[in-house]
């Protein structure tokens, strides 16, 4: 079975230079589809834009100005966050640094906080420093911790509202 090219050959109706040029042309023009009739979308895609009404320019700012405002307190919360936890680092090391705790202390002192009766044990030369406000109590992980008042100074000025336990001395 002869080729399409050979039968046209012979038949006379191409020459051997027709042959040869469809031979080099790629195959991807020979298979090309016919160009395909625009459609309607392109013709709006070219069309000009009209301009926006005020309403839609207003709530457009207005989004704008929304999602600005959201994006400054979101920035705000997470500077503060880092900043109370920076706090909570430095106030953790200082009280672990300077804790006065004894491990077999029997003397109890009760403290109240709001409506609850709170304790810690201490020793007795403690004891008589906490009646005094010679020393303070501060809190750390849920744990009750005696330290001096040097120390309950330097948590003050790191942060004023953490809770510290003192008598008034005498």
């Amino acid at each position: 079975m002869s080729s399409l090219r050979d039968q046209l050959l012979k038949a006379g109706l191409v020459t051997k230079e027709q042959v040869k040029k469809s031979e080099t042309t790629s195959k991807r023009t020979a298979t090309r589809k016919p160009q395909q009739k625009l459609s309607k979308k392109k013709f709006t895609k070219n069309k000009p834009k009209k301009e926006p009404s005020d309403l839609e320019q207003f709530y457009r700012e207005r989004a704008t100005a929304e999602n600005k405002e959201r994006q400054q307190a979101k920035k705000a919360k997470e500077a503060a966050a880092r900043l109370k936890k920076e706090r909570n680092i430095k106030i953790s090391k200082i009280i672990n640094e300077n804790t006065l705790n004894i491990d077999n202390a029997n003397e109890r002192y009760n403290f109240v906080i709001g409506t609850a009766v709170k304790y810690v044990y201490v020793t007795p030369e403690q004891l008589e420093k906490l009646a005094k406000g010679e020393l303070a109590l501060s809190f750390l992980k849920g744990k009750c911790r005696v330290i001096s008042l040097e120390t309950a100074q330097k948590i003050r000025e790191i942060d004023p509202k953490r809770l510290l336990i003192q008598q008034d001395p005498i």
